[in-house]
């Protein structure tokens, strides 16, 4: 009788442990995903703004993913943006346990790229884009200088994307044509 009152404690408890586990997976957000795939070296295939990037994990923030598709082109996208994430593979060897968690925000991302470089920007549903230089970052809201000059008022929460093209040299010093970039 003991033996079968220690197998039933035995089972339970094992039981429990099971449902404990499924429980902490079900609490796990988009971060806490994203974190995962940069250490295993997962390659992402994301829906946004109406398009679809194909790249490596690179960095993750607490609101944002960043990813480094085929061609070099890094492209930083909002949670709230991405309506489906397919794993496409993994590749162990590009798996990195992240150093820092800076930027920590998508708001921090923009301001790295406060009147430096040329970028687009995109809406959540991928009804604009932009393409130009961030002149500055307001506390709700971006002053964009467009290519053609034109200033743009845009308020960050309407903003899903963030994709910068690979620099010129960089791209010239890589061996054979490579993919098409990502427009």
């Amino acid at each position: 009788m003991a033996r079968r009152v220690r197998q039933a404690a035995e089972d339970e408890l094992a039981e429990i442990e099971y449902e404990t586990e499924r429980a902490e997976l079900k609490r796990q957000d988009l971060t806490a995903r994203a974190l995962q795939a940069m250490m295993e070296g997962e390659r992402w295939l994301v829906n946004f703004g109406g398009r679809a990037v194909e790249g490596i994990v690179v960095h993750t923030g607490q609101n944002f993913v960043g990813l480094e598709d085929r061609a070099g082109n890094l492209h930083d996208v909002v949670h709230r943006a991405i309506t489906v994430v397919t794993v496409v593979s993994i590749d162990p060897p590009s798996g990195r346990a992240p150093v820092t968690f800076r930027p920590a925000t998508f708001r921090a991302r923009l301001l790295s790229f406060e009147e430096i470089r040329e970028v687009e920007v995109g809406g959540r549903w991928g009804d604009w884009s932009l393409r130009g230089t961030i002149g500055s970052v307001n506390v709700d809201h971006i002053v964009f200088q467009e290519r053609s000059g034109q200033e743009s008022v845009v308020p960050t929460d309407a903003i899903g994307y963030i994709s910068r093209a690979v620099d010129e040299d960089r791209r010239g010093s890589r061996s054979g044509p490579g993919p098409p970039r990502v427009r």
